[in-house]
């Protein structure tokens, strides 16, 4: 049996983190998208959206994403606040470094305007399903995790240019779809390769 370890967080990061967002309204997502990481990344925007009332304005936010995704529901709730935020008038910039791929690839492509890095690997798939219990219980999961890839397939078509055709490939051979910027900035996931 291997031993699991614990991993301390690394309160530099973590501070740096939090000044880059105060002071750049820059929000970093460096870690697996989760109930923590989401509910930290919705603070700060709330917190930003603080400051901007107290001082009658609605400055550009940036999102930059280093993520290989997690968890749907948690990585929904960021993007409803996003979505949220843009109809009310704000620009959100997403940005992605290194990586994102699964839920850090749907965050990314709901920015107002999305950008890569020239060596960013970027990736798609249709959610896992975590089937166990009784039939029933997997019955309930399997419809569940059709329903998330549904709104998924929404916003994923209302964003970019992919097509119900190319989601549906997705699903039928089961498979990872991933992309340099290059290819992303042609099926429209970002606009601009920087």
């Amino acid at each position: 049996m291997s031993e699991m370890s614990y991993v301390y967080p690394d309160r530099f990061l973590e501070e740096m983190k939090i000044n880059s967002a105060m002071r750049d309204r820059r929000i970093f997502i460096s870690e697996e998208v989760d109930r923590e990481s989401m509910f930290k990344a919705c603070y700060l925007l709330d917190r930003l959206v603080y400051i901007d009332k107290q001082e009658g304005t609605k400055k550009d936010i940036e999102i930059v994403l280093d993520s290989y995704g997690g968890h749907c529901y948690h990585g929904l709730a960021l993007i409803s606040k996003m979505i949220s935020m843009r109809e009310n008038g704000y620009r959100i910039i997403t940005t992605v470094n290194s990586v994102a791929m699964s839920m850090g690839f749907m965050i990314l492509l709901c920015g107002s305007f999305r950008q890569g890095l020239r060596h960013s690997r970027i990736m798609c798939h249709q959610p896992s399903s975590a089937t166990w219990g009784t039939l029933q219980e997997q019955i309930e999961s399997v419809e569940e995790t059709n329903a998330i890839w549904d709104r998924m397939k929404e916003l994923i078509t209302k964003y970019t240019k992919i097509t119900y055709e190319q989601l549906e490939d997705i699903t039928k051979r089961k498979y990872d779809w991933f992309m340099w910027s290059e290819e992303a900035l042609e099926l429209g996931v970002i606009d601009k390769v920087i």
